[in-house]
């Protein structure tokens, strides 16, 4: 008793009567089987057909438990717990990186053949996290800037950059060869004017040159102006302005505004953050892919031969995707299932266990823009008319050359200010086919080339050891393009229909991760991007919640102990194959540990093991079904069991030898469904009746409650019975416990029968039975207060109330016969009544409770006789 100390107001809670009782969940079944996936021996809880599918998969001629599971949604259950028992095995890969060392294993969600219709596929991805450097444009031309000398330079602005820095200082050349640009420090700022010193070579930046921030060959450190995404264990990609690349790991993220400075493990070398190139760019292609991944790691040599370019007469030609120093990096293929590939000695080394496929694929490739020709033009009579109405377009001065294969000598169209003129004149019987462009002494009035990417003012066209800055570009239509150049650039030197288009391009860094994709029979079903190898990365592939616990198809396992560092050459970049999935059946152990795993389980109030008919032996059956119902007897469930299809006589004697059980009930025969199986070729399938008959069980409780005895009911979501029986023939077997199903006319497929396979009489009725379990327990859960309550009056009351109340509500909702309570039922409790001192010094508190079930009125008899008048 609380003691007060202090004057004051104290509120307190108090019991206030008997504990109330609610009725416990009668409806709910446990189905232990095969299924085609999902968990092994670990009960799950599905509420609905398309649940079940979700995590176990559809039927599987293997077993009856989806049919099962079927039948019981279809006739009105609302929840089941699914215990797989099968040991079968499960479908594995591993993951590779591009050396061909082991990265991490991936397992299917659960075991069974099902896993070898997925395709386990990884990626790179680069498109979480990005960041650019700092890049200006002169606004005006600044004096010669001697080697490890310094300057001025004017800008639009320098936001981004600090004194320390490293700058790249570039300006396009105008003869030579392209080199990697200058850098220098930078020493002072304003907002308009970079002062910088210790240049690494001299250099004059005209009007229009950039300055870019750079990364020094030793720096650990990047500062990106602008850059976001990037996390701690992230791998970071720089792709240097010529498209080569260089990477390290993040152990550091320090965030200021929109810039970002990355820690990194190591130097990732000299970078400028903008270069003097040549353009590059993605063409897209079809690929001819074929043969079989071979050597240490297994690759493939796909040659520029077997890529058919979607616009070829602008695509590179092999000579152009070998690396170039300063000016391009190697060509770089992407396959149709993410794989890269860099361009060495004359192909594209693919690596991975299988074969990539053939289709579209992407070329990243330098840009060249090609002199204007065409072929299988088919002109005859050819008029300045033809020409003009084809290249009007074309500069003055400009000159094309048609060739066919007449007898007269190629014509040449000279553009005018007034059209074309031809000479010699053409034969009007000729058939022309060809036409090409002919460079004149100098292209101030422009070149026409075709070209992959729209040229750009400001772009540089190399003409062998020159380079002839674009002055105007005039759009022609498609990919062609008329070039013009500053006044007296000649050309006509330039032996060459090729020409490289330069331009200054910015480096970036991205952050390398990698993408897992899932493919079910091919199509794309789960996907993954954005993950680490890092374990301190929050996208941490192995972490849960990220693809473990996510996907509802594939498990991954942490990289092994030992495993290569963290690194872009270590990022998994193929998958093959470890183990085949395969199915096998399961054995009377594996479904005692399934029925082990349920005791877990307290939901669960009927059991069914629809798959103990697929065991051959009879004797195993038999085993089998005595443990479900022996499981059933030690947790007050009902065992709904499945005979063979046998005929009466073989079927009555299979009900006595192997089931005796007031916990259990046989129903016969089985039942015809439309088919739920979607690999078999039958339009309807025969199963065991037990899922549909808990169903009805499910529904009659709903709509009646549990002492409404399951028997004529509807049986839905079939189409017939493998039996029809009669009643002569129900007269055998029903006084032998074996409940059938019947079809009526006018009336449908009912259950006709309600008995528990027993011979006791007082426990006869299968409502009798799940009533009496479904009031215990209620009680037992509802009177868990007790235990360790005084074991005085106070508390047999209160326990004597609280049961009395609940049978109370049974009664009035017609659960008990009787037409008054003391009818329906008895609750006892108290020394002298239901204990001895002896008992209370043990600490028990003995309740009786009596109660008189309803019991179903199995035969109608109605009673005929002859009525005289006079009576």
């Amino acid at each position: 008793m609380t003691t007060y100390l202090s004057p004051g107001v104290y509120v307190e809670e108090v019991p206030s009567g008997p504990q109330p009782i609610a009725a416990a969940p009668t409806s709910v079944v446990a189905v232990l089987g095969t299924t085609r996936r999902g968990p092994v021996k670990e009960p799950t809880r599905v509420t609905g057909w398309a649940d079940f599918v979700r995590t176990f998969g559809s039927a599987t001629s293997r077993g009856f438990t989806g049919e099962s599971v079927f039948g019981f949604f279809e006739n009105g259950g609302p929840a089941a717990w699914i215990v797989r028992v099968d040991p079968s095995t499960g479908a594995s890969w591993t993951a590779f990186d591009v050396s061909g060392t082991e990265s991490f294993d991936i397992e299917a969600s659960s075991p069974g053949t099902w896993g070898n219709d997925l395709t386990v596929a990884v990626s790179a991805d680069e498109s979480a996290a990005s960041g650019s450097f700092y890049r200006a444009t002169t606004t005006s031309a600044t004096g010669a800037i001697a080697s490890g000398g310094g300057g001025t330079i004017a800008v639009a602005s320098t936001a981004g950059l600090k004194p320390g820095d490293t700058v790249a200082l570039v300006a396009a050349p105008t003869s030579g060869s392209v080199a990697a640009p200058p850098t220098a420090l930078v020493t002072a700022l304003t907002t308009t004017s970079i002062t910088v010193g210790s240049a690494s070579a001299g250099v004059t930046l005209p009007a229009g040159s950039v300055v870019a921030s750079a990364a020094p060959a030793a720096a650990t450190s990047v500062f990106l102006p602008s850059g976001k995404g990037f996390k701690k264990g992230d791998v970071v990609v720089a792709v240097a302005p010529s498209g080569t690349r260089s990477s390290a790991v993040v152990t550091d993220v320090t965030t200021a505004g929109s810039g970002v400075t990355l820690t990194l493990d190591a130097s990732l070398g000299a970078l400028p953050g903008a270069a003097f190139v040549q353009r590059r760019t993605d063409y897209r292609a079809t690929a001819m892919i074929a043969g079989t991944p071979a050597g240490s790691p297994p690759s493939l040599n796909v040659s520029a031969s077997a890529l058919a370019f979607d616009r070829p007469l602008t695509a590179p030609i092999a000579s152009e995707l070998t690396a170039s120093g300063a000016e391009h990096a190697a060509a770089r293929l992407t396959t149709g299932d993410g794989r890269t590939a860099s361009w060495q000695t004359n192909r594209f080394v693919v690596v991975g266990a299988t074969t990539a496929p053939s289709g579209p694929v992407t070329v990243n490739a330098p840009v060249t823009a090609v002199l204007l020709a065409d072929s299988g033009l088919g002109i005859t009579g050819l008029s300045a008319a033809d020409v003009g109405n084809a290249y009007g377009f074309l500069p003055a001065g400009a000159r094309v050359t048609f060739t066919g294969a007449g007898p007269t000598p190629a014509v040449v169209a000279t553009r005018t200010a007034g059209g074309f003129t031809l000479a010699p004149a053409p034969v009007a019987t000729d058939t022309y086919t060809d036409a090409t462009f002919t460079l004149q002494a100098d292209a101030d009035d422009g070149i026409a080339v075709r070209c992959a990417v729209a040229p750009r003012v400001g772009d540089v066209v190399g003409l062998g050891t020159a380079f002839a800055p674009v002055t105007a570009v005039d759009a022609a239509g498609g990919d062609t393009y008329v070039l013009r150049f500053a006044a007296s650039t000649a050309v006509s030197n330039a032996a060459q229909v090729r020409f490289p288009l330069y331009a200054v391009e910015s480096a970036s860094v991205v952050a390398a991760r990698f993408t897992l994709a899932v493919s079910v029979a091919g199509a794309l079903a789960e996907s993954f991007g954005g993950l680490s190898l890092s374990p301190n990365h929050p996208a941490y592939f192995a972490k849960d919640d990220v693809v473990n616990g996510v996907s509802g198809l594939v498990t991954v396992s942490a990289r092994a102990g030992g495993a290569p560092a963290v690194s872009l050459a270590a990022a998994p970049f193929y998958t093959a194959v470890d183990r085949i999935g395969a199915d096998k059946a399961p054995t009377n152990d594996d479904f005692r540990a399934g029925l082990s795993r349920l005791e877990e389980v307290a939901e669960p109030a009927m059991v069914i093991c629809p798959d103990a008919l697929t065991l051959d032996d009879p004797l195993l059956q038999a085993d089998l079904v005595g443990q479900v119902v022996t499981h059933c007897e030690n947790f007050r469930r009902f065992a709904i069991v499945d005979a063979p299809d046998l005929d009466d006589t073989d079927l009555l004697s299979w009900r006595n030898t192997t089931l005796s059980s007031t916990y259990a009930a046989l129903y016969a025969p089985h039942l015809q469904i439309v088919t739920v199986d979607p690999d078999s070729i039958d339009r309807f399938t025969t199963v065991p009746p037990s899922g549909f008959v808990a169903g009805v069980f499910a529904r009659t409780d709903r709509l009646r409650g549990v002492h409404k005895a399951p028997g004529n009911e509807t049986v839905t979501g079939i189409v017939g019975l493998s039996q029809a029986y009669t009643q002569r023939r129900q007269d055998l077997l029903n006084p032998g416990g074996v409940n059938l199903i019947r079809a009526f006319p006018g009336r449908g497929t009912r259950l006709w029968g309600a008995r528990n396979a027993t011979d006791d009489t007082t426990w006869r009725y299968v409502n009798v039975r799940r009533l009496f379990t479904m009031i215990e327990t209620s009680v037992d859960r509802a009177t868990q207060w007790v235990v360790f309550e005084p074991n005085t009056a106070q508390t047999w009351i209160r326990v004597k109330v609280s049961v009395e109340n609940f049978l109370d509500q049974q009664w009035r909702a017609g659960a008990l016969a009787g037409t008054k309570p003391e009818q329906a039922y008895r609750v006892r409790v108290g020394l002298g009544e239901t204990m001895t001192e002896t008992d209370i010094d043990l600490g028990l508190i003995i309740t009786e409770v009596a109660i008189a079930p309803a019991k179903p009125a199995e035969f109608v008899v109605f009673r005929f006789s002859h009525k005289r008048l006079s009576e």
